[in-house]
């Protein structure tokens, strides 16, 4: 509970932090439109000059706009801070916020469903399916626009896999496998583990994974009012997560989501689960051979998408929504797709930015880059109920209490109990 305590407060001094740095950055000056543009990155690298360049660029082709962006840390850090600057009146225009927190946001009448603005089928059609599902409310209105999503999937070491007798060029393809190749790693390769799945921040997302692996979701994603804490398919999975570490192919207690890339790169774990936005970083440090695979099947394979979208902030003029709008194509256009496809590591959320350079021979060159986009036909909507913060942190007590020595299921009872108490009215 503390170290949310601290998230808290950091995310509420970010947040003061922007009031100030960011102040008085929309409205119209001789004729040009000025807007704030707020964005977040959740992966390693140095992607704030990059984000920065396509801003000048923009700004270069648009002699009536003129966008500041700011860098606004991470997604809770920045979902703070456009509810501190919304109530303040200094919203921005156009941020990016985690897709998960699409029902909370426009509950809380923070921002203007992009289709209510602009009615552009072709545009909104040019998406995958699976990034539309955390875009588009109940009532199908598409409200905002993928921009920098996400799967999970597996990172395996092939120097590691080598060393044990298995076959480096062959990923598990099913939770048993993976057991096995993570004992042999460790057995025979020398890995200090031979499994890591991240449970801290986005221990969640990971479990959210495991569910719908077991053929169930983690939440009601037509109603965003229901969750299955409590579901045996929840139960099972996340009994399945903590035998990793009876077994000893995990450390005791919990795995750091920060820290993961950065261990896996150093080449002592064999197998890890974490966000494909790791790809480059990992591509970056790693001295050793790794793969790229979708997660491992349980009943069936399964993951969950992730990252963030596109939203046009309520509360401001006609002037600044439309350049928002045109920022908002901007970004998601396929050659600005394809080219943050590469520099980070997200999937692409176009189907044609694949096909444009300088995505197309990357993926050629380097085919560890296609996993996530090839796990879209079995990925589900990122866990996102009305209130989801609150709803997200109970069941992220519960998995650091299992990892923690708890039981599974009276642990999973306790948090149902929680969470329909949050979600009551809604339901």
């Amino acid at each position: 509970m503390k170290r949310q305590i601290r998230t808290r407060a950091g995310a509420a001094l970010a947040a003061a932090s922007l009031l100030l740095t960011a102040c008085g950055g929309d409205g119209t000056s001789d004729g040009v439109t000025e807007i704030d543009f707020y964005y977040p990155i959740a992966v390693g690298g140095p992607l704030e000059s990059v984000m920065n360049g396509y801003i000048d660029r923009f700004n270069d082709e648009h002699d009536d706009i003129e966008v500041t962006p700011v860098y606004s840390g991470d997604y809770e850090q920045t979902l703070a801070s456009v509810q501190s600057a919304a109530q303040a009146g200094n919203t921005p225009a156009l941020t990016v916020l985690g897709s998960h927190e699409l029902l909370t946001v426009h509950d809380a009448g923070i921002i203007k469903p992009i289709e209510e603005i602009v009615d552009d089928p072709e545009w909104f059609d040019g998406f995958y399916d699976s990034f539309m599902l955390n875009s588009t409310l109940p009532d199908g209105t598409v409200a905002s626009i993928p921009f920098q999503r996400s799967t999970v999937v597996m990172y395996w070491n092939k120097e590691l896999f080598e060393k044990a007798g298995l076959d480096p060029e062959t990923a598990p393809t099913t939770w048993d496998e993976m057991v096995d190749f993570g004992k042999q790693a460790q057995d025979r390769g020398g890995a200090d583990w031979g499994i890591q799945i991240p449970s801290t921040t986005w221990g969640v997302w990971m479990l959210e994974c495991m569910v719908i692996q077991n053929g169930e979701l983690l939440w009601d994603a037509e109603s965003g009012a229901h969750v299955g804490y409590d579901d045996p398919a929840t139960a099972t999975a996340l009994q399945n997560w903590a035998d990793l570490q009876a077994d000893g192919l995990e450390p005791k207690g919990t795995v750091e989501w920060g820290t993961l890339p950065t261990e896996f790169s150093n080449g002592n774990t064999a197998i890890a689960w974490t966000t494909t936005g790791q790809l480059t970083n990992i591509k970056d440090n790693a001295d050793f051979e790794f793969g790229v695979a979708p997660l491992p099947a349980q009943d069936q394979p399964g993951s969950a998408t992730g990252g963030g979208n596109l939203y046009v902030m309520d509360g401001i003029d006609d002037d600044q929504q439309d350049a928002a709008v045109e920022l908002a194509r901007f970004l998601s256009s396929p050659e600005i797709q394809s080219d943050w496809g590469v520099e980070s590591g997200y999937v692409a959320a176009v189907e044609e930015a694949w096909e444009s350079e300088p995505l197309a021979s990357y993926v050629e060159e380097f085919p560890q880059a296609g996993a996530a986009r090839d796990q879209l036909d079995v990925a589900e909507p990122e866990f996102g109920t009305y209130r989801r913060q609150e709803v997200f942190d109970v069941m992220a007590n519960a998995i650091e209490e299992v990892m923690g020595g708890a039981e599974v299921e009276p642990t999973l009872e306790e948090a149902q109990k929680q969470a329909d108490e949050i979600l009551a009215e809604y339901q």
